[in-house]
């Protein structure tokens, strides 16, 4: 698959104020009106108005929600996010993602549903006219020609069956047995 690098989430190391450390486990729900980097454990929910940033080391177990995700490491719970998801190679998600924009890597494991929440005044306006303007409608013409085909198959292959019964059911014109015109020939 080839993607775009500009769908991935951007963010600087100055714009995260909250760090969970490795060695760190938090049980409860984390708060923050911030982004916020997760190389531990979270037990619990997450909720931030800025970016979660999962590392390769970090677990969370609980729902997310948040403006941005970046997941390196393992979530185990769902994931409402306001704009994008990123699930780099050694990101794992089990659970239900809501989102506007994903992003998942080819190695990575997501396992759950997705359901993109996009406001269809903002949509490509293109595509979205064109799902309005023409509602999905099975052209009759395009329809008859297949049916014909096939009906027409349908009585060859008829044809063939009710040949064989024609010849067996036929009787020698001058009304004599079978026997006897095999022994004279």
């Amino acid at each position: 698959m080839f993607f775009r690098d500009d769908n991935k989430v951007r963010i600087s190391q100055t714009s995260i104020s909250t760090f969970v450390g490795s060695d760190t486990k938090i049980e409860g729900t984390l708060i923050t009106t911030s982004s916020v980097r997760i190389d531990g454990n979270v037990v619990g929910g997450v909720c931030a108005d800025g970016t979660v940033v999962l590392s390769q080391s970090g677990q969370i177990q609980g729902n997310v929600i948040a403006d941005n995700i970046i997941v390196a490491g393992v979530v185990d719970g769902n994931l409402t996010i306001k704009d994008k998801t990123n699930i780099e190679p050694t990101g794992e998600v089990y659970g239900d993602i809501t989102t506007a924009k994903i992003l998942i890597d080819e190695q990575s494991i997501f396992q759950g549903n997705c359901n993109m929440n996009i406001d269809r005044s903002k949509a490509r306006k293109g595509r979205l006219k064109l799902k309005e303007a023409e509602p999905a409608k099975a052209p009759a013409k395009q329809e008859k020609p297949e049916k014909s085909e096939k009906t027409e198959a349908v009585k060859k292959t008829e044809n063939k069956t009710e040949k064989p019964e024609e010849t067996k059911e036929k009787k020698p014109e001058n009304n004599e047995p079978i026997k006897k015109e095999r022994t004279t020939k």
